[in-house]
This record gives C-alpha cells, sequence and structure tokens, in this order.
C-alpha cells in the first residue's frame, strides 16, 4: 500500500515537473533540433539546385557545340534553368523559415487556445 502511494505521489510530482521543464525545452532544446533539420534539408536542397556550378558554365556551351546557335541556344536555355533554381531555392527558404516561425509561435498559440 505504501509502495503503491509513493508511486503515485512520485507520478504527480514527475507529471508537474514535466509542465514545468516542457517550455524551457520547446524554446531550448526542440529549438535547436528543428532548426538543425532544416539546416540540413536547406543544405541538401541548396546542394540539389547547384546554383554555382550554373553560373560557372553560364557561358559554356552545351554538348561542345561551339556554333553561334548552340551557343546562344546554351546560353539562354541555361539561364532559363538558373532562373527556375533561383526560384526553387528562394522558395526553400521562405519554407524552412516558415517551420521555424510556426515552431515558435505554436507553443504560445495552444496556450491561448487551452485557456481561452
Amino acid at each position: 500500500m505504501i509502495l503503491a502511494l509513493k508511486q503515485i505521489v512520485d507520478f504527480v510530482f514527475e507529471f508537474i515537473f514535466d509542465l514545468i521543464k516542457f517550455p524551457w525545452w520547446w524554446y531550448s532544446g526542440g529549438l535547436k533540433i528543428v532548426a538543425a533539420k532544416c539546416w540540413r534539408n536547406f543544405s541538401a536542397t541548396r546542394a540539389r539546385v547547384s546554383l554555382g556550378i550554373f553560373l560557372r558554365y553560364l557561358f559554356k556551351p552545351m554538348y561542345q557545340d561551339y556554333t553561334l546557335q548552340g551557343r546562344l541556344i546554351s546560353f539562354f536555355m541555361r539561364l532559363v534553368l538558373l532562373i527556375f533554381k533561383s526560384v526553387r531555392l528562394f522558395v526553400a527558404i521562405i519554407w524552412y523559415l516558415l517551420i521555424l516561425f510556426i515552431w515558435v509561435l505554436l507553443f504560445p498559440l495552444a496556450l491561448v487556445m487551452i485557456f481561452y
């Protein structure tokens, strides 16, 4: 009987301690985890988009076609791809910043919804 009472008291204190500790974890450890995952995913997106390679080879003709038409087609094709890849990278930046912003605002919003 005493053991069961001790376990109930420990459970209640642990629950109260977790309620007090949770906001601190949300904005320290949890935010660090989310930010690291967002940075890792953004770095992978940046590597897939590879803007540096497209900028480096913007004026180099594709398929070794050194004629005037080949150079013009290669330049404009790479320019169009560069524009689309830049938009893709910009959308990724906005997306991962939005995830971080939502993470920061989610806890206060949940508290408002609970107590309102």
